[in-house]
C-alpha cells in the first residue's frame, strides 16, 4: 500500500508535467504556421513560455486554492468574484504583453487589439474550464479519502468507549451514592462538585458518541467544566479568569470535544502561584461560523502529570479538525515565549429539523 502512494505521488507530478509540454508544443506549431509570428530564429519562445506560465498561475491558483478556500465551504460570493477578479487580471496581463511587447519584437505584423483580447479571453477560459474539473475532482477524492478515514476512526473510537463502559457503570453508581451522602448530610459545595462529574462522564460516554452534536449541548458541558475548575481556585484567582460566549447557539451543531483540549490547556498551564493568571476564553457564533478564542501565561513548570499529555492533546485534536472540518476551519496558535494563544474558526453544521 505505501508503494502504491508513492508511486501515486510521483505519477502526478509527470502527468502535469507532459500535460505542460503538450500545451507549449501545441502553441509552437500554431505560432510556427499561424498568425504573424514568421521568425525561426529563437525569438518566438519568450511569448510562448510567459503564456503557458500565465495559463498554469490561473490553472493551479482556481484548482488549488480558490476552490479548496471557497467553493468547497459553499462560500460561492467570494468564489466567483475572486475567479473573475483572476481571470480578468491574467487576460489584461496576457494581452498586454502580447500588444505591447510581443507583437513589436517578435512578429513582421501587426493584429488588432480586439483580436488579441478576444483569442486571449477564449484560450484562458478553455483553461479556467480544465482547472475547475480537475480542481473539483481532486478536491472530491480528498474529501472522500477523509471521510473513510472518519469512519475508521470512528469505529476505533466505539470500540475504546464500549471496552471503557464497564467500569463507568461501577463509577456512576458510587458517584450516586457520594451525592446522596452529601445530600444527606446538606453539603451542597460537595453535591454540586459530584453531580457535574457525573453530568461530564454521562455526557462523554452516551452523548458524544455521534459525529455531531448540539452546539447547546456542548457549550453546557464546556461551561460545567470551566465552572468546576473555577470552584477549585480561589475567589482572587477564580475572579480573574475571563469567559464569554455569544452568538446564535441553538441552530447549530458541532463535533463533540472538539474544544475542550484548548480549554483544558488554559487552566492546566496558566495557573501560576508567583504571578496572577491571565487566562481568557471566548465563544462567539456569527453566520454559521464559530470563533474561538483562549490566551494564557505559559507556566513553564507546570503541576500535575497533564505536561506529559498536553502535546498529544493538540496533536490529536488537529488531526479531529483535519478529519471532520476538511477547508471548514482555520487555526492559529501562537506559542510564544510568554502566552500560548488559540485562534480557531469553524463552519459550523445546522441543525436538520
Amino acid at each position: 500500500m505505501l508503494k502504491i502512494s508513492r508511486l501515486k505521488d510521483r505519477i502526478e507530478p509527470l502527468v502535469h508535467f507532459l500535460i505542460w509540454s503538450s500545451f507549449f508544443m501545441v502553441m509552437w506549431l500554431q505560432v510556427r504556421t499561424l498568425g504573424p509570428f514568421r521568425k525561426v530564429d529563437g525569438s518566438i519562445y519568450p511569448p510562448l513560455i510567459w503564456n503557458t506560465l500565465l495559463s498554469m498561475l490561473l490553472f493551479y491558483c482556481n484548482a488549488l486554492y480558490l476552490i479548496p478556500r471557497f467553493f468547497s465551504r459553499q462560500r460561492f460570493t467570494w468564489y466567483i468574484a475572486s475567479l473573475t477578479g483572476i481571470y480578468v487580471g491574467i487576460v489584461l496581463i496576457n494581452t498586454t504583453v502580447d500588444h505591447f511587447y510581443a507583437i513589436s519584437l517578435f512578429s513582421s505584423e501587426k493584429e488588432p487589439l480586439f483580436a488579441e483580447v478576444n483569442a486571449n479571453l477564449i484560450s484562458k477560459f478553455l483553461i479556467l474550464s480544465l482547472s475547475l474539473g480537475y480542481g473539483l475532482t481532486k478536491n472530491w477524492v480528498i474529501s472522500n479519502k477523509l471521510q473513510q478515514q472518519l469512519v475508521s476512526e470512528n469505529l476505533n473510537t466505539q470500540l475504546k468507549y464500549l471496552k471503557a463502559q464497564i467500569n463507568p457503570h461501577f463509577l456512576f453508581n458510587t458517584l450516586n451514592m457520594a451525592y446522596a451522602s452529601a445530600v444527606k448530610s446538606n453539603d451542597e459545595p460537595t453535591a454540586d462538585i459530584i453531580e457535574k462529574i457525573s453530568g461530564f462522564m454521562r455526557y462523554v460516554l452516551y452523548e458524544s458518541n455521534e459525529d455531531q452534536v448540539l452546539l447547546e449541548k456542548e457549550l453546557l458541558y464546556i461551561d460545567n467544566y470551566i465552572n468546576l475548575q473555577l470552584q477549585r481556585l480561589s475567589p482572587e484567582i477564580a475572579g480573574k479568569v475571563k469567559y464569554e460566549v455569544k452568538g446564535d447557539y441553538q441552530s447549530f451543531t458541532i463535533a463533540p470535544m472538539i474544544l475542550i483540549p484548548f480549554i483544558e490547556n488554559v487552566f492546566k498551564h496558566g495557573i501560576m502561584l508567583s504571578k496572577e493568571p491571565e487566562m481568557s476564553i471566548s465563544l462567539s457564533i456569527h453566520s454559521g461560523v464559530l470563533l474561538f478564542e483562549s490566551k494564557n501565561l505559559k507556566n513553564h513548570s507546570p503541576v500535575g502529570p497533564g505536561k506529559a499529555h498536553s502535546g498529544i492533546g493538540m496533536k490529536n485534536v488537529k488531526e479531529r479538525l483535519l478529519l471532520m472540518y476538511p477547508n471548514q476551519y482555520s487555526l492559529e496558535i501562537n506559542d510564544g515565549d510568554d502566552f500560548f494563544q488559540v485562534t480557531l474558526e469553524i463552519q459550523l453544521k445546522p441543525v436538520h429539523v
